[in-house]
């Protein structure tokens, strides 16, 4: 058999829904599904363990992890252990598959191969279709793409490489990264020349957003970032991650409520020297949770702050909460992103709450 994975977070459930009919279809039963949420909302997760029950094929997780930041990889490595068959395909929500898709599969499943796909890609006219009865063959496909995050490969090979690397938060790389690793391991590329699945449209998501500050936690630069740290891993020829000794199970259950409790409890004005030094020296000074609130100093905005300015008197250096957002989310992404934290930012956008468990 094959396990599918998939990793979710917050993604609609009618696209949800349209991926699991589309295996509901298949000509070949000998699949099953692993379904990892990792930090929905509430309303979404309880559609989800509805829906779920209708299929006797799905395995569900659903990891209580909302105030930690989305992190693809985790997601995925949770699945990889939970995973009981010799050989895993990796999916994502966006897939609608053609009926035969899993019987190819299992005609080209290889223990010393890895398998990469084409990806057809659906406009958004296009996609509307899938949300009637349609038939695979009667799709236009505006253009396929061959990176696009779908590998199969025998489980072992994801053991023997420690899995995804989950230094890659938010936004791409773990998949190229996994790919560049299972090779360095001594597993064989391949790729499918058959064009079998389709990407349901969604909206691009746009890399200048991460300039704005909003309720979603975003950084600056993570696309850069995450894409330098592939690089790195691929010019040493890296087949595990370097921090990452072994994935564990234990270290995807991080509980909220541990964080209910603070030991010690900061409050932070968004003045620079204020806000880096706590990062980066207080934050390694103490043990148990910690509560840092971060606040824009009422100074900061006022008229005789902006004075000064204009008048290039000295003044203390202040950042924006933006800016003390970035900083506090690569901390985490460098730091912190094996412990315990959360994440949230005021619905006003004039405060930031981080705790952490040291």
């Amino acid at each position: 058999m094959i396990t599918i994975i998939y990793s979710n977070r917050d993604r609609d459930y009618d696209r949800i829904r349209f991926t699991i009919e589309s295996l509901c279809n298949q000509t070949d039963k000998r699949f099953k599904v692993i379904f990892v949420d990792y930090g929905s909302h509430e309303d979404l997760v309880i559609k989800l363990k509805k829906l779920f029950k209708k299929y006797t094929f799905i395995e569900s997780y659903f990891l209580p992890v909302k105030h930690l930041l989305w992190n693809k990889s985790k997601a995925l490595n949770y699945g990889i252990l939970q995973c009981k068959t010799s050989f895993i395909f990796i999916a994502d929500v966006d897939h609608i598959f053609h009926p035969k898709w899993i019987e190819n599969l299992n005609n080209i499943k290889d223990p010393d191969y890895f398998f990469l796909f084409e990806l057809g890609y659906l406009s958004q006219k296009e996609s509307l279709k899938i949300n009637k009865e349609y038939k695979f063959e009667n799709f236009s496909v505006s253009n396929f793409g061959k990176v696009n995050g779908m590998i199969l490969a025998p489980k072992r090979a994801y053991i023997d490489v420690n899995g995804f690397d989950e230094f890659f938060h938010f936004y791409g790389g773990e998949d190229v990264d996994l790919f560049a690793r299972l090779k360095n391991a001594g597993f064989k590329k391949q790729r499918f020349p058959k064009k079998l699945v389709y990407h349901n449209w969604h909206k691009s998501f746009a890399g200048s957003e991460d300039k704005l500050m909003t309720r979603k936690p975003r950084v600056k630069n993570i696309m850069r970032l995450n894409q330098r740290h592939f690089l790195t891993n691929k010019v040493f020829k890296r087949v595990r991650p370097l921090r990452q000794l072994r994935i564990d199970e234990n270290d995807y259950m991080k509980e909220v409520g541990n964080l209910k409790n603070p030991d010690h409890k900061y409050s932070i004005l968004n003045i620079q020297a204020h806000v880096e030094h706590f990062l980066n020296e207080e934050l390694k000074s103490v043990t148990g949770v910690v509560h840092a609130k971060f606040e824009i100093d009422p100074f900061y905005q006022s008229y005789k702050h902006q004075l000064k300015r204009l008048l290039g008197k000295q003044t203390q250096p202040y950042i924006s909460l933006k800016k003390v957002n970035d900083l506090i989310l690569k901390k985490i992404v460098f730091d912190y992103r094996d412990s315990n934290y959360s994440f949230d930012i005021s619905d006003d956008f004039n405060s930031i709450n981080f705790r952490i468990e040291l």
